[in-house]
């Protein structure tokens, strides 16, 4: 995978439809489940959640990224029923999030840890065009911001049984969110909820640690 600069708009870049992300060179993320049973971490916070076995049903997420040299888009898309509704406190939407770590030594298997943060964009179907900006160091810390303070964007759609949906922010922002660089690669690691498996908070799929990425120059 590689976020290739193209010549395009904001807008254009930010449709997950538009024929500009076949120029994209994507990649297939095998996703498992995030270990819970018997995580000492996660039974601190929650030890019902920490019970959870059959969470993680979203085994594979598709990535493709751009960027125009002003702002840097990723194109996520997976298989699933949609599920963009709560009609009842058992019911739960889809989600999916992208982190980056904000110092060198931060961990996206754990959501970072005390002073080595990390950086997320967080989309749920219930509020489509309203993404999250997140900041964690470590499980069960997670401060969860209006993505319109990052000036984070989002656009998804639903067809032929899959989601496809668009996060796109400027490059640089404030000292307290993840900073690109054209020609400087970035790190990435994902998270998906799948909403009909009463997924949410730990309960999903994750990619693992993070993936070092290239940043066209």
């Amino acid at each position: 995978m590689e976020i290739k600069r193209v010549t395009a708009d904001a807008a254009t870049l930010l449709d997950p439809a538009n024929a500009i992300w076949q120029q994209a060179a994507g990649q297939d993320f095998p996703m498992v489940p995030t270990p819970l049973k018997g995580n000492p971490a996660i039974e601190a916070i929650s030890p019902f959640i920490a019970q959870s076995t059959d969470h993680g049903v979203i085994h594979g997420l598709s990535v493709a990224g751009l960027h125009n040299g002003k702002v840097l888009a990723l194109r996520l898309s997976w298989a699933s029923d949609r599920h963009d509704r709560i009609a009842d406190l058992d019911q739960f939407v889809d989600g999916v999030a992208v982190m980056f770590p904000l110092t060198a030594k931060a961990s996206a298997a754990t959501m970072g840890s005390p002073g080595e943060p990390v950086n997320a964009w967080y989309w749920k179907a219930d509020k489509a065009e309203q993404p999250f900006d997140v900041v964690a160091e470590g499980y069960g810390t997670s401060t969860r911001r209006p993505g319109k303070d990052a000036q984070l964007s989002s656009k998804a759609i639903h067809k032929d049984g899959r989601w496809h949906v668009v996060l796109e922010r400027p490059l640089k922002v404030g000292n307290q969110y993840a900073q690109f660089e054209p020609g400087t690669p970035t790190k990435l690691a994902f998270g998906v909820w799948s909403g009909g498996n009463r997924e949410r908070a730990g309960r999903k799929s994750f990619s693992g640690d993070f993936t070092l990425v290239p940043v066209a120059a």
